[in-house]
């Protein structure tokens, strides 16, 4: 395990971009702030380097590395069919929800993702681009992997509870949920920030997370990996386990998530994240068994709920959760109860301030120049009919503040600037200040109506 983990830093310093989950990484590329320039190195890095994380048993899931993989292909037939700017985004958006397709079996919720985290840019090209591919890869997935692990969980509605007494229950599990949710935002980028400050050999380094892994792995065998094993037992009617010893359990989970991401191994955290919520909810509905409310059958009820939830508290996508829960499990019965829940989850995680982890952790990968006011960057947008940008003079488009237009190309033949009128298909070239990138990107593909 000690090699294998020497091997795996080995490979993530030789190629940066496959460190942690990818999905900060893809949305920097989307944004045109990071380039993938050798996509086959990186794909191949990628994969290896995270089927072996997961395999020595760091508390890390497939989706994030599934994600970043698709954009990886993405990038490798854009190079092979010469795709434009544009073309190359849509490539990346159809890649990414086709990765996280194929890893969960969710095509809808795969879309939804990439609209709600990924763009948070709502385009119908880029809605049909991500269902079609997401569609294609979930089909493909379930025929290779028939079967759903989640199929048997008793998901019935609590009818022993009243009115009252079921709103009182969501309204406390939001509660519970929120605080999971900003324990397990915290603390992963606690851990990530330290590990990284630590003055000690990466050989000594890798070995400590060796022997924690193993100590773990040892006494807690299901809960190395991602955890699912371990949920899905808990998820049986008949299994019955203390309530302080599950919250012993959480813990353990979420602090040994925490420290395998720190690691910048490849490897995500849906997985472990979807685990922690279902647990709380396990813990929620034996609580409520123990004050005489609640029958044990209607556990499973509040661990896809918890799931849902705990996703929407850390991630900040509440459709995206849904949606992915319902597919996973195929329990639609419960839209109506789980929408309320994540719902108030969602409201309280705000109020609390917690923000959404893939920004926190997109924001730490941005180059330090991005602070400074000087530093610029260009972006390419293809103009497209009936937008703002289309059939005026280059002079007459009114940009933001510091913006310029730099280069307008035509079927390969850079046009003057001054009196050039724009058509759709023409290639603009956008000078903009680098700390702005993000900022502008929507407001710039709004105009070209990208």
């Amino acid at each position: 395990m000690w090699v294998m983990g020497l091997i795996i830093h080995y490979g993530v310093k030789k190629c940066r971009s496959i460190s942690g989950s990818g999905i900060p990484q893809v949305e920097g590329a989307i944004y045109g702030r990071f380039q993938i320039n050798r996509p086959f190195k990186a794909l191949v890095l990628k994969f290896t380097g995270g089927l072996a994380s997961i395999g020595m048993g760091l508390s890390l899931g497939r989706e994030g590395p599934s994600v970043q993989m698709g954009a990886f292909v993405a990038r490798i037939i854009g190079k092979w069919t010469h795709a434009s700017v544009s073309e190359q985004r849509y490539l990346y958006t159809g890649g990414a929800s086709a990765g996280l397709s194929s890893a969960f079996i969710a095509p809808l919720a795969s879309s939804i993702f990439i609209v709600e985290e990924l763009e948070k840019f709502d385009s119908v090209k880029i809605i049909i681009t991500s269902l079609l591919a997401s569609t294609i890869a979930g089909t493909m997935a379930g025929w290779a992997f028939p079967g759903n692990l989640y199929a048997p969980i008793n998901t019935s509605y609590p009818s022993e509870l009243s009115i009252v007494g079921i709103t009182l229950a969501f309204i406390l599990f939001s509660l519970l949920l929120s605080l999971v949710g900003k324990l397990f935002n915290n603390c992963l980028l606690y851990f990530q920030q330290k590990y990284s400050q630590i003055q000690m050999s990466v050989y000594l380094k890798v070995l400590s997370v060796v022997i924690v892994t193993y100590i773990i792995g040892y006494f807690f065998s299901d809960l190395i990996a991602g955890g699912e094993d371990f949920l899905l037992k808990q998820a049986d009617t008949t299994a019955y386990t203390g309530i302080l010893f599950l919250c012993g359990i959480i813990l353990l989970k979420l602090l040994f998530t925490a420290l395998s991401y720190s690691t910048g191994f490849p490897g995500g955290i849906f997985l472990p994240l979807l685990v922690i919520g279902g647990l709380t909810g396990k813990v929620f509905a034996l609580i409520l068994i123990r004050q005489g409310f609640l029958s044990a059958e209607h556990c499973g009820f509040f661990m896809a709920i918890g799931m849902a939830a705990a996703f929407t508290a850390v991630v900040r996508s509440p459709v995206t959760g849904i949606i992915l829960l319902l597919e996973m499990t195929h329990k639609f019965e419960l839209l109506i109860p789980m929408t309320i829940v994540v719902g108030i989850t969602y409201f309280i995680s705000d109020i609390a301030g917690v923000r959404p982890i893939y920004d926190q952790l997109y924001l730490r990968l941005l180059p330090k120049e991005k602070e400074d006011s000087n530093s610029r960057h260009t972006l390419s947008f293809e103009v497209n009919a009936d937008s703002y940008m289309q059939g005026k003079k280059i002079e007459d488009i009114i940009l933001p503040k510091d913006c310029k237009i730099e280069n307008v190309v035509r079927e390969g033949t850079h046009l003057p600037l001054h009196n050039t009128v724009t058509q759709p298909k023409d290639r603009v070239d956008i000078s903009l200040p680098s700390c702005e990138l993000e900022k502008l990107y929507r407001t710039f593909r709004n105009m070209a109506n990208e």
